[in-house]
């Protein structure tokens, strides 16, 4: 690999709300490596087995569930035998939501109502943050890094204390303390934090703060080249103050906020705008440590799941192929599209419009839930085509059905369409319920199936009702 785009390849691991089990991520870590890899930055978020006073975060919640310590140790143990790099990421100041909804800790949020923030000038804030901090180091004693988070810190200044004070300032002043902390208490670890709420903070006073002698930031941009922009003066301010860089791109999680196939365009796209960036402006720093593929499950604790981790795989393969070979051509299509076995029409890079066709069988882990969730695209079509069509406007729309005004030749012909797709809608959960506990426990399993799935049947249970009614009353 060019030591001008760094010596790491981080593969973003999200598993707030979502984690996936252990004997999955074996067979996913020795591709990781095998596609070029160097390590993982893990998400824990409500997954870690936090103890003590911190154990409900982690333990007690209803819509997850958390790893055991021995869970953490074998994925941990998995990483290390793959020679994967674990840099574990720990919220501490926004995307809060999972330590700030539980009312333990309700007073340290800045809007009362709003449990994404902290309070940087609650004392006990920190001393949450660094409890949080010291469990998850001391769980995982081998590691060089820890990432702190720290982006998309929405609401600063609002409550009564905070609000005096300048908004750069409470955020620097609370990140340099949980900065300060890691290096007085964990001398060996180099932190990272996301870069974003730093591009608008004067030059003059993020070195007043020093804050380039404590952290590494990770600038993180997830557009394709027809939007991908990140200012000139950017990266002239952040060379000014720090001598050492990472890069974050996207495979997955960041084309919309339900977003169920990922956009392989989009995304390969965004790796080669960066490969192109970071040629023209990782000189201005002393090292340029890497990237991180991020692969977000949601966008935030309460958002509902993106595009699943497997269905998500071939936009990885293909990330790590461009970021590896310095582009993108055919040949990495190819290269890629024949290492999982698709068949030459089934390896799409736009998923939509739907229907597209499915391939039968490939040849990497958790590929039958890739099929299963394709096979969900292709039927939301046509449930949606058949719920929506004209005929259900003209012969079965609600006044009709309120006052009995329907035409049975018309209803019968829509029953059978019905009946049809829900025979289908049967088959396709079926499938799912049987292929996605090899990745995923239940209780994921119980919201994306009640997400995607259930509306949908509920909707045609209720139209078939309908139509089953008109029909009675020609009998």
């Amino acid at each position: 690999m060019d030591a001008a785009y760094g010596p790491n390849r981080l593969i973003h691991l999200d598993f707030k709300g979502c984690p996936i089990k252990v004997n999955y991520l074996e067979k996913l870590f020795p591709l990781f490596k095998e596609w070029g890899a160097t390590g993982l930055l893990i998400e824990w978020e409500d997954t870690f087995p936090y103890s003590g006073n911190l154990t409900v975060i982690g333990s007690n919640n209803t819509l997850c569930n958390a790893y055991s310590e021995k869970d953490i140790e074998k994925i941990i143990g998995l990483a290390n035998e793959n020679g994967l790099l674990v840099v574990p990421l720990i919220q501490t100041f926004g995307h809060f939501e999972f330590v700030l909804k539980h009312d333990q800790w309700k007073n340290l949020r800045e809007i009362n109502n709003y449990p994404s923030s902290l309070c940087p000038s609650n004392p006990d804030s920190l001393n949450l943050v660094i409890s949080m901090l010291d469990q998850v180091i001391n769980m995982m004693p081998s590691i060089r890094y820890i990432h702190i988070g720290a982006d998309e810190v929405w609401h600063m200044g609002y409550c009564e204390k905070c609000n005096p004070i300048p908004k750069e300032k409470l955020f620097l002043n609370h990140v340099l303390a949980v900065l300060k902390y890691l290096k007085q208490n964990h001398p060996n670890l180099q932190p990272i934090m996301w870069d974003d709420m730093m591009r608008v903070i004067n030059l003059d006073i993020l070195k007043e703060f020093g804050i380039g002698d404590f952290v590494q930031p990770m600038i993180w941009h997830y557009q394709p080249a027809e939007s991908f922009c990140i200012p000139e003066e950017l990266w002239i301010k952040y060379s000014e103050i720090f001598k050492s860089v990472w890069f974050a791109s996207a495979f997955k999680g960041a084309t919309g906020s339900c977003q169920v196939l990922p956009v392989i365009r989009h995304h390969a796209s965004n790796h080669q705008s960066w490969l192109a960036t970071v040629e023209k402006h990782g000189c201005h720093f002393q090292n340029v440590q890497g990237i991180a593929l991020t692969g977000w499950s949601r966008y935030d604790h309460y958002a509902t799941l993106c595009e699943l981790l497997p269905v998500a795989i071939p936009s990885l393969a293909v990330c790590l192929h461009v970021w590896n070979n310095k582009g993108f051509d055919e040949t990495v299509v190819k290269c890629v599209a024949n290492a999982l076995g698709y068949p030459e029409d089934c390896f799409s890079f736009a998923p939509y419009p739907r229907p597209q066709p499915i391939a039968p069988e490939l040849s990497y882990p958790g590929w039958k839930i890739s099929v299963g969730i394709e096979w969900l695209e292709n039927l939301r079509f046509k449930h949606k085509n058949i719920i929506e069509s004209d005929q259900v406007a003209t012969w079965l729309n609600s006044w009709q059905i309120k006052n009995n005004f329907t035409n049975p030749m018309q209803i019968e012909s829509l029953l059978r369409a019905f009946n049809d797709l829900n025979l289908e809608w049967d088959s396709l959960e079926n499938y799912l319920r049987h292929y996605l506990p090899e990745v995923f426990y239940d209780t994921t399993i119980k919201e994306w199936i009640g997400t995607l799935i259930e509306p949908l049947r509920i909707n045609l249970n209720a139209i078939s009702e309908d139509a089953q009614s008109q029909i009675k009353k020609y009998s």
